[in-house]
C-alpha cells in the first residue's frame, strides 16, 4: 500500500494533521495502536480528567453555598455511575472523530508500526487482529505518537495500590488516603478529583513550589485553595522508599515532612511523561532522537 501522507499516531496532533492534509486534497493514512482515535488526551488524559474535574467543581460549589445559607447533605457518590458517564463522554467524542475520518476518506489502520527505512513502515498486528497490509510506503510521514507516564523502577511494586494517571482515571475506588507524588498539573488535577470524592490527599513535591515553571502569581492562589482541600502539601521533599504492606503502602520521605514514615491506601505517581519514540525503528531513518527521546526538529 502506498499513500501520499502517513500519520503515525491517532491523538490530537495526529488526527488534526491527517484531517487538514485530507482537506487539502492529499491521500492520507493514519496508523495507530488503539481501536479508537484520540490516544492519551481523549481516551485516558485531558478529556476524562476534565470531565471528572467538572464533577469535583460541582461538589465544591455546593459546599460553598453554605455561606449563602443554602445547605446540602454530603453527596452520595456512585463510582460505577461516574465511570459510566465518563466513558459515555469519551465514546461520544471518539465516535465523532471516526465519522470525521470517514468523511475525509482518511484510511485508519490499527497496527504497530516501525520504520524499515525513510519511506516504508512495517505493520504488525495489535491485539491479535492482523492489519490488511504488512507494509505501507509513503511520500511523507508525520510522527505524532505522544507520550507515556514516567516510571520509577524503585517504586514499580507489584501492587494495584500504586497507580499512574492512567490508573487513577479508571477510578478503582475512592481511597481513604491517597499520596500524590509530584506537584505538577496532572498530579494536582488527580488530587482535586479524589479530594472531592472524599479521599484525604497528600502531595509531595521535590521543588520549592507547586507547578514548577508556572507563574508564581498564578500558583499562589491555587496553592492556597488546594491547601484547604488537601490533607497536606509537602514541598522540598521527596519519597525515598515504598513498601507494600498488603493493606497499604508504607512510604518513607526525605526533606520537609514532619512524619518521615506514613501509610497510604493508594499512591499515585505523577512525575512527568516521556516520548513514545522507542521501538519505532527511527534508527533506520535519518531522524535524530535526543537523550530524552524527543525527535530533534
Amino acid at each position: 500500500m502506498h499513500t501520499q501522507l502517513c500519520v503515525l499516531g491517532g491523538g490530537p496532533g495526529g488526527y488534526a494533521a491527517a484531517f487538514l492534509a485530507a482537506d487539502l486534497g492529499m491521500n492520507v493514512a493514519l496508523v495507530d495502536l488503539e481501536t479508537r482515535l484520540g490516544r492519551v488526551c481523549l481516551l485516558r488524559g485531558c478529556i476524562p480528567s476534565k470531565a471528572l474535574l467538572h464533577v469535583a467543581k460541582a461538589i465544591d460549589e455546593t459546599a460553598h453555598l453554605n455561606e449563602w445559607g443554602i445547605a446540602y447533605q454530603n453527596p452520595k457518590i456512585d463510582l460505577d455511575a461516574l465511570r459510566a458517564r465518563k466513558e459515555k463522554v469519551i465514546a461520544a467524542l471518539t465516535g465523532g472523530l471516526k465519522q470525521l475520518a470517514a468523511k475525509r476518506k482518511v484510511k485508519v489502520i490499527r497496527a504497530r508500526a516501525a520504520f524499515e527505512d525513510s519511506q516504508t513502515l512495517k505493520l504488525e498486528a495489535v491485539g491479535g487482529e492482523p492489519p490488511a497490509e504488512e507494509r505501507i510506503s509513503f511520500d511523507h510521514c508525520i510522527v505524532a505518537v505522544g507520550s507515556s507516564p514516567v516510571r520509577i523502577p524503585a517504586f514499580d511494586l507489584p501492587t494495584p495500590r500504586i497507580m499512574d494517571s492512567t490508573g487513577g482515571l479508571e477510578l478503582p475506588d475512592a481511597p481513604d488516603s491517597l499520596l500524590i507524588v509530584g506537584g505538577g498539573y496532572i498530579g494536582l488535577e488527580m488530587g482535586t478529583i479524589y479530594a472531592a470524592l472524599g479521599s484525604a490527599v497528600t502531595v509531595v513535591e521535590m521543588t520549592a513550589g507547586l507547578l514548577p515553571g508556572a507563574d508564581r502569581d498564578l500558583v499562589r492562589p491555587l496553592q492556597k485553595k488546594l491547601s484547604a482541600a488537601f490533607k497536606a502539601i509537602h514541598l522540598n521533599a521527596k519519597v525515598s522508599s515504598m513498601v507494600d504492606k498488603k493493606d497499604s503502602i508504607e512510604v518513607s520521605f526525605e526533606g520537609d515532612v514532619p512524619d518521615q514514615t506514613q501509610r497510604f491506601d493508594r499512591v499515585l505517581l505523577s512525575v512527568g511523561r516521556r516520548p513514545n519514540s522507542g521501538g519505532l525503528g527511527l534508527e533506520n531513518t535519518k531522524v535524530e532522537v535526543n537523550e530524552q527521546g524527543f525527535i530533534v526538529v
